[in-house]
């Protein structure tokens, strides 16, 4: 099955942005968020390799149940940074540091 109308033409946008992304972080003075940028931007371009296949009709490889969710081998991916810090903003926003408000001055 062919992937939707559109799809092709964005995500060939996509892909070379998302390149851009990743070669900016060389200039970032801050080796740790250089580091960081360029490891939340691999995970990225992962994903949206993903999703071009399954958009592309790949199978799916099923969602894992909770009980296999956090047992990993060692042969197997390490988790993608969004999927960490999704649990910390789900179960403890608090502690992380986020806060839920406007971000425009009230007057």
């Amino acid at each position: 099955m062919a992937q939707p109308a559109g799809f092709d033409r964005d995500i060939g946008y996509l892909m070379p942005f998302l390149d851009r992304v990743t070669a900016a972080a060389d200039t970032l003075p801050d080796a740790t968020a250089r580091e960081e940028l360029k490891r939340l931007m691999a995970d990225e371009k992962a994903r949206w390799a993903r999703i071009q296949q399954l958009l592309g009709g790949a199978a799916g490889k099923g969602t894992p149940t909770p009980a296999t969710a956090g047992a990993r081998t060692p042969s197997s991916a390490p988790e993608l940074a969004r999927a960490r810090a999704d649990g910390i903003n789900r179960e403890q926003p608090r502690q992380a540091g986020l806060t839920v408000g406007s971000l425009k001055r009230q007057s």
